[in-house]
């Protein structure tokens, strides 16, 4: 009997083969072609799981995103402050057990790169997107420090605001200045906890 092919397995499958490649040769270099070899299907098999070399991407940073919320929900404790969260938040040590970490900040890299010279729209508006959880989850965490009296915050729309700027900024200058994974992640918690104590401030 044939085995029943799961799509959302396969499909995964299939985006995750393709992060050597990217890695190796930058996402705008890399040809449906090259995708299907490394994934050991015939080209035509792609197109039953994805539009584009767009949709590839995305689905990469759909299951580390995924694995990292997981992650954090097994790190996450109910009597961490605010601020603790936010830091834990941002904590991606998981990627040493579960992706290649300098990969997955190689990757991240690429994807800004493809994303300024892309003129379709489609980087941006998953970029955006992928951004918004981070946004909602600041501002949740900023509230949830108000209400329960750890601070205030005079403009907490701003500060996240600057947190989601920041994050984008440390990782496009770990490119810059040639960072590997645990530099770019000491630096980001580093910058992260600096806002965080400049935003907020003790109840009086």
């Amino acid at each position: 009997m044939a085995r029943i092919i799961d799509k959302e397995e396969k499909r995964c499958d299939i985006a995750l083969s393709a992060i050597n490649l990217f890695c190796e040769k930058g996402i705008q270099q890399t040809s449906i072609d090259e995708i299907a070899k490394s994934a050991g299907v015939a080209k035509g098999t792609i197109y039953l799981y994805f539009k584009n070399k767009e949709e590839i991407v995305f689905a990469i940073w759909d299951v580390i995103a995924g694995r990292h919320r997981e992650a954090f929900a097994k790190r996450v404790r109910a009597d961490m402050s605010a601020k603790e969260k936010i830091l834990e938040f941002y904590n991606f040590t998981e990627c040493e057990e579960e992706q290649n970490k300098e990969q997955v900040l190689m990757l991240y890299q690429h994807f800004v790169s493809s994303m300024l010279i892309d003129k379709t729209g489609l980087y941006t508006a998953y970029f955006e997107s992928f951004f918004q959880e981070d946004y909602d989850f600041i501002m949740n965490a900023l509230n949830e420090g108000i209400a329960r009296k750890e601070f205030c915050v005079d403009n907490i729309e701003l500060l996240t605001t600057t947190i989601i700027l920041l994050l984008k900024g440390v990782l496009i200058r770990a490119k810059a200045n040639n960072m590997g994974f645990h530099e770019a992640q000491t630096s980001l918690i580093n910058h992260i906890t600096y806002l965080l104590d400049i935003g907020t401030r003790k109840v009086s």
